[in-house]
């Protein structure tokens, strides 16, 4: 007992009580995939009387959820009569019938391997992390019908299928 300025207070001790619950947290991952790039493959100046075909790159990136199947597939562009072995750029200010440049894009540094338009059966599984590729490209020698001084272009579709 303690005594305070003629107060008396009785010490009591309260007894402490407590309830537990518990409780699940719950998620379902779901199949997803991203892509990055590529950029513009930028061949630069072309010669046709060059001993070498020109070369150039991009690259892009993939990441999708981990054991996902996935495929990368690029289209044959938009040059007229484009094939995925030989893809047309064009130009608008070369004279018709002179206004092709016959180019193709490859999975490897070798140019062995062109990149197809698959959407599936590609064989890529993920691993969860992201995935760099590089489109190589190349135009090759002797094509003296494209018109001089002008530029060409494509425009190539990437599709990423899951």
């Amino acid at each position: 007992m303690l005594c305070i300025a003629g107060l008396t207070l009785h010490g009591t001790r309260a007894n402490a009580a407590s309830a537990i619950a518990t409780f699940q947290v719950t998620a379902t991952v779901l199949t997803a995939c991203a892509v990055v790039g590529p950029g513009t493959l930028a061949f630069g100046s072309y010669t046709p009387s060059s001993d070498t075909p020109l070369a150039g790159s991009t690259s892009f990136t993939v990441v999708c959820t981990f054991g996902t199947p996935y495929s990368v597939g690029l289209s044959v562009g938009l040059g007229s009569g484009a094939t995925l072995t030989a893809r047309k750029m064009t130009s608008s200010s070369a004279p018709a019938g002179n206004n092709l440049l016959t180019y193709g894009l490859f999975k490897e540094s070798t140019f062995a391997t062109s990149w197809d338009n698959s959407v599936t059966g590609t064989g890529y599984v993920a691993n969860g992390v992201i995935q760099p590729y590089t489109i190589y490209g190349q135009i090759p020698i002797g094509q003296y019908n494209a018109g001089p001084g002008v530029n060409y272009a494509d425009t190539v579709t990437l599709t990423l299928t899951y």
